[in-house]
């Protein structure tokens, strides 16, 4: 278990008690201590920590971050930066060390705060639920624990600890509710205002993770992903409660996202209601209206070319697909090689994918391809005699791209005037995998194969290539 320690109160009290009970719950303890260079104080800080996790007979790990550097780097205010900076830091220490466990310090004083600063922002329900007690690999053992407690149990203990004078700053959002706002909530309504705010968050909490997992059901049975693109069943979303539709947009949104933030009510309520044909949302997501379907994608990735592992597996992130290779003997391959055509499967947006080619691939390990392009209209049939090595790689389109689809006896076409053709909607294009030889398309990637490229009765080799995408079926409409 790795334990979070900045050398306050709260790290270094979770710190000792942890250490009093890892014999009995069979743990292994590291300290994480991230060093943020910002005051000058924080060598001496890390020097306590160390000492002190070594006092105990616990390893530690000192990190270091350029907060403020980071903070103009992500357009990010300071607080958000050091959260950054230390999240990125222990999730770094924890796949080096192989640790199950990352231990917080927050108190229930901080659940308090966070639901405070929440509120005021106009979070939902599930924002109000405050910080979770354990959240997947997380744990904050002390969240249930007032301040003061905590304090008390460093003095009767002798714990060393420090003062960030960053905490003291009331410019920090955080620290003016700890200071100003809470104090005077207790004096003018509530002394009790910390254990009421934390209580309200765990009230919360369970009927937030009551709906989470509702939603997580509906999710599951209205929506698929589509490599990087997520589609959402409208009609689906009718059965369902209104709070639940929320919740499955929001989930749909984080999907193609995969960042930290919030969509916001405004935003899921538009895509419900569908006031917009498109809606640009965080993360530079788009939803997109489509007959009964919400789709969303991401922004198209930027211009990228990756050389295929062949034989082997080639991930593209970018696309959210992995692509396989392998070389064949044409006997192997049936009637599929010598016609030149791929399996063809349902995708989503009701377009016919062809997911495996199967490409001529001669006996020095290259695909072949003709010396001479064909010019717009002509026909250039394959040649065996007439071939260059190409290493195959893998793209998105490019402007002016062209090339000579299978069946249309080698005549070349505009790839764009193709996807016009299939009525492959102008969303899906930019995701589209082009495996290329050099300049020339081989396989507009779930779609067609280049004539240039298919299998002959002359070939000595076969290159099967198959594109596999991060699917998720929905579990009543496998085919959207």
């Amino acid at each position: 278990m790795l334990v979070a320690v900045s050398g306050g109160p709260d790290s270094m009290c979770l710190l000792h008690a942890l250490s009093r009970c890892r014999e009995e719950f069979d743990i292994a303890l590291r300290v994480a201590h991230l060093h943020h260079h910002m005051r000058d104080q924080a060598d001496k800080d890390a020097a306590m920590v160390e000492e002190f996790a070594g006092s105990l007979g616990i390893p530690t790990t000192v990190g270091h971050a350029d907060v403020l550097e980071l903070s103009r780097e992500l357009a990010i205010g300071v607080e958000e930066a050091g959260r950054e900076a230390r999240y990125r830091f222990f999730r770094k220490l924890q796949e080096t060390t192989g640790a199950r466990w990352i231990a917080l310090g927050h108190n229930q004083n901080d659940q308090a705060e966070t639901v405070l600063m929440r509120l005021f922002r106009g979070s939902g329900v599930r924002g109000l639920a405050g910080i979770p007690p354990v959240n997947v690999d997380i744990v904050r053992p002390l969240i249930d624990v007032p301040r003061e407690w905590i304090e008390e149990y460093c003095r009767e203990n002798g714990i060393p600890t420090m003062t960030d004078s960053y905490n003291l700053d009331l410019k920090y959002t955080r620290n003016l509710l700890r200071y100003k706002t809470l104090p005077e909530l207790a004096a003018d309504y509530n002394p009790s205002i910390v254990e009421t705010l934390a209580s309200v968050a765990a009230s919360l909490r369970i009927d937030a993770e009551y709906m989470d997992a509702t939603a997580r059901d509906a999710f599951d049975k209205y929506t698929c992903r589509h490599g990087r693109i997520t589609v959402v069943r409208r009609s689906g979303l009718k059965t369902v409660n209104t709070a639940i539709a929320l919740r499955v947009v929001d989930l749909a949104w984080r999907e193609v996202w995969s960042g930290d933030g919030n969509l916001g009510l405004a935003h899921a309520t538009d895509i419900i209601e569908g006031t917009q044909a498109a809606i640009s949302l965080p993360g530079r997501v788009t939803a997109v209206q489509g007959g009964d379907f919400i789709v969303f994608y991401p922004e198209a990735p930027g211009p990228f070319e990756r050389i295929l592992n062949v034989p082997g597996e080639t991930e593209v992130p970018e696309l959210g697909i992995t692509i396989l290779t392998e070389v064949l003997d044409p006997q192997d391959v049936g009637p599929l090689g010598s016609g030149g055509k791929s399996k063809c499967a349902n995708s989503a947006f009701g377009l016919e994918r062809e997911d495996v080619a199967y490409l001529h691939y001669n006996v020095r390990g290259s695909v072949a391809c003709p010396k001479d392009a064909a010019s717009s209209g002509t026909h250039s049939g394959y040649s065996s005699d007439k071939t260059q090595e190409e290493p195959l790689s893998v793209r998105t389109r490019r402007p002016g791209d062209r090339f000579a689809p299978l069946g249309m006896g080698g005549c070349e076409q505009k790839l764009q005037d193709f996807f016009i053709q299939q009525r492959v909607p102008k969303l899906y294009r930019d995701f589209v995998p082009i495996v290329a030889a050099g300049d020339k398309i081989a396989w507009v990637g779930g779609f067609r194969l280049d004539e240039r490229f298919k299998v002959t009765k002359s070939s000595q080799k076969v290159l099967r290539i198959e594109v596999r995408r991060s699917l998720r079926c929905s579990r009543n409409c496998v085919t959207i």
